[in-house]
């Protein structure tokens, strides 16, 4: 439950540090048994504001859409190197003598038919020139000139990327008329004995590291025996070759999807339709934000022209993506080429998508010695220190790396992230490993469970992020064997898992979600009670006025099984803050659309809600709704001044509706007895947070006449702001009032003031919708 509360502060007292501006409620109101959720393992918890802020800050981009890359970017090239410039990618020490007894009789050249290369040219897209990376020109002209220049270039780039159809044009543009395809096999040292008079050599798949090394003075020969013979070669490697500086050497990349596609339309019978009109199909478009092989490209070009003949559905066109991106991770599951541990490091990067890369291989290595206990359970898991390299690594499982600040509570912090090019494969692979390969459940199971217990909040809300697409694939499993049992921990890490997996499996689509929340959130568990308490304030704004019910409905729960119709314990704490982030992040959405018409629904039926036992439920979370703001560390403007501000005053609009319910909800937290010492502190947190905001200054000028609708009513808010005091205090004018409660001081007694007789006419209750 929450921390250990205090009585509210007095009037004239500094409240809490926090924005919200809670008074912490007293501990004389608190009924007996109250203490029934004090068997916590933690001792304290977020505010559930905070707990929403940091789901979407933590979740990964495929959940809640906040991500808007398309790929990260690189700072400096593939970001490897050996200082000085001279060796770029993987350097591994050590050596291995080759022994060649007897001649060699085996072929290691076949001749490429010049049929292929001539319809590659017809499809053949060169990029365009990167202008992030400084070049003026595109991948294929500087490696075009590096090959006319000296008769041999390296070309690199993952294998996904066309590296060896590019190759092709390379010598094709240089002149080649025939080709020939060279044994990769081969060391450089004997690649000149394999070269052809006048022909066009490609090595594909070339790997130069230490143990096989490409040196200067073996590409100096190659291009003096190409120059006799007047031939050319490209060797085509890795994205990380160990080659010497000052070579041919030019990092490949593809060029962008709608022009790969683009390029493949152009020979393919079309039946008669237009290119331009199927690549501006919304369902063509939404494969093509995705990056993805080459190859699958031109695949897709297939199903596009299959499409205009009449063969191939829109639906089927709309969901090649997902397909092609599960036939990716069953290959990657069912290769005998990828070990136990690859496997571990693609399951971990599906679930740290888009986080830094040392925290993926770490956590990797935990689930890869859990996998190991269950594939081999008599050997201990031995896990290569320096084996692997990331860079290869990272390659091997198709994706990229990136710099980005991280947000930490100490503030941002650039780090080296890690994603899949392809949007859709983290979520097809968790799915995939769930259901597809049930005898990974228990090492995944115990993976998650120690995720959950973990002290950084981006690990806890991914083993979440993660056991909510378990959920939304299955649901009965998921609940049975991880979520329920994390929402009846006594740990309240383990709770907020849970709330967090719920939220992020409504998002995904998960049925019965709501239901599971109504039931637990009137649970005789306390547990289940905290969980589905603190999900509504998550996930409640998908479904308000079910999730406002259902809070209401818990809090005469309360009441029926004996707590009091007033004070505030641990629980109607907890109660108020979800109430007031799910009425928060409806208005945050309503501000954001422009459309008032939800966010006035939900607060103008509030007011309803304040009789009986509900009451101070509503006082509470009007007032926690008070604190949040837009800034990341508590400062900044309060988001409910900010949706007062942004609404429309127009009588007679949705907007104006919003603006005289709140008006409303504020006249009743200043007029009780209990609420408004809190609500008296809050506007205070509200005039300061003005004093360098014009905007909150012109909300807080619109707000405060509706608030003042009697005489006592004027006083006290005029007696507020001329006794203000700024913070912090300045020494060179002692504690004075900030400019800005002076301003709203002679503008409120300006307002149409109370007449001496008595009170002026209320502004109106807020209609009824």
């Amino acid at each position: 439950m929450s921390t250990p509360q205090e009585r509210p502060p007095a009037p004239d007292e500094p409240g809490p540090a926090y924005a919200g501006a809670v008074a912490p409620p007293a501990a004389e109101n608190a009924p007996a048994g109250a203490g029934e959720g004090h068997d916590d393992a933690d001792t304290e918890t977020e505010h559930a504001w905070d707990s929403r802020r940091d789901l979407y800050r933590h979740s990964p981009g495929f959940m809640l859409g906040h991500s808007a890359r398309v790929g990260g970017s690189l700072v400096a090239g593939d970001q490897h190197g050996v200082s000085g410039g001279h060796v770029t990618g993987d350097v591994i020490l050590g050596g291995k003598v080759e022994y060649h007894l007897g001649g060699d009789t085996e072929e290691r050249s076949g001749a490429i038919p010049v049929t292929e290369v001539e319809a590659l040219a017809l499809r053949f897209v060169q990029p365009l020139a990167d202008e992030a990376d400084g070049e003026p020109d595109g991948p294929f002209a500087r490696a075009l000139d590096a090959l006319r220049k000296d008769r041999v270039a390296v070309l690199s780039g993952p294998a996904t990327t066309g590296r060896r159809a590019a190759a092709l044009m390379l010598l094709r543009e240089a002149g080649s008329r025939s080709y020939r395809a060279l044994d990769p096999g081969l060391g450089a040292g004997r690649l000149v004995g394999e070269l052809r008079d006048g022909c066009g050599h490609l090595v594909a798949d070339f790997t130069a590291t230490a143990e096989r090394p490409l040196r200067e003075h073996h590409l100096r020969a190659l291009s003096e025996r190409l120059h006799a013979t007047d031939g050319h070669l490209v060797l085509v490697t890795g994205p990380h070759p160990a080659v010497p500086t000052g070579t041919g050497h030019v990092p490949w990349r593809p060029p962008a999807p709608d022009a790969l596609l683009a390029g493949h339309l152009r020979t393919a019978d079309l039946g008669g339709r237009d290119a331009a009109e199927l690549l501006g199909l919304p369902e063509v478009r939404s494969v093509l934000t995705h990056h993805r092989p080459v190859a699958e490209t031109a695949r897709f070009a297939e199903h596009v022209a299959g499409y205009a003949r009449g063969t191939v559905t829109l639906a089927a066109l709309g969901a090649f993506g997902h397909v092609a991106a599960e036939r990716q991770v069953r290959a990657w599951f069912d290769s005998a080429d990828h070990t136990l541990h690859d496997k571990a490091f693609l399951i971990a990067l599906a679930t740290f998508d888009e986080a830094p890369y040392p925290l993926t291989a770490e956590l990797g290595d935990v689930l890869y010695q859990l996998l190991q206990r269950i594939e081999h359970p008599g050997e201990p898991a031995r896990i290569p220190v320096f084996g692997t390299s990331s860079a290869q690594r990272v390659e091997k499982a198709l994706a990229e790396r990136y710099q980005e600040p991280e947000q930490t509570e100490w503030g941002p912090v650039l780090q080296t992230k890690v994603q899949f090019r392809d949007k859709l494969t983290a979520l097809t692979l968790l799915r995939e490993v769930w259901t597809g390969h049930p005898s990974a459940r228990p090492a995944l199971i115990a993976w998650l469970r120690r995720l959950a217990d973990d002290p950084r909040p981006v690990v806890r809300t991914r083993a979440a992020a993660t056991a909510a697409v378990m959920t939304e694939a299955d649901l009965p499993s998921a609940m049975a064997l991880l979520v329920r049992g994390w929402a009846a921990d006594r740990r309240l890490r383990a709770r907020l898992a849970a709330a967090n997996a719920l939220a992020l499996a409504h998002h995904l689509g998960a049925p019965h979600i709501s239901r599971i929340l109504a039931e637990w959130c009137t649970s005789p568990d306390h547990r289940l009670r905290w969980t589905a308490v603190r999900a509504y304030a998550l996930v409640g704004d998908a479904f308000p006025h079910e999730a406002l019910r259902a809070l209401t409905e818990a809090v005469r729960g309360m009441e029926a099984r004996g707590g009091p119709v007033r004070g505030w314990t641990e629980e109607r704490e907890d109660l108020a803050q979800s109430a007031a982030a799910l009425l928060l992040a409806g208005g945050q959405d309503a501000a954001g659309r422009g459309d008032w018409s939800a966010a006035a629904d939900l607060w103008v039926d509030l007011p309803a809600l304040a009789r009986g036992a509900t009451r101070d439920f509503v006082l509470r979370a009007t007032v926690h709704a008070c604190g949040p703001t837009d800034g990341p560390d508590g400062t900044g403007r309060p988001l409910l001044l900010d949706l007062f501000g942004r609404a429309e005053a127009t009588p007679g609009t949705d907007g104006a509706a919003l603006r005289q319910a709140l008006a409303a909800l504020w006249r009743s937290v200043l007029g009780d007895p209990v609420a408004s010492a809190s609500g008296l502190h809050a506007l205070r947190g509200w005039v300061r947070a003005a004093d360098t905001d014009p905007g909150a200054e012109a909300a807080l000028t619109g707000l405060l006449p509706l608030l003042a609708v009697s005489v006592e009513d004027h006083r006290r808010l005029a007696y507020l702001l001329e006794n203000l005091r700024a913070e912090p205090v300045d020494p060179a004018t002692g504690p004075v009032p900030p400019a800005v409660a002076l301003r709203l001081r002679d503008r409120l007694a300006g307002a149409r003031a109370p007449g001496p007789s008595g009170p002026a006419d209320p502004p109106g209750p807020a209609p009824s919708r």
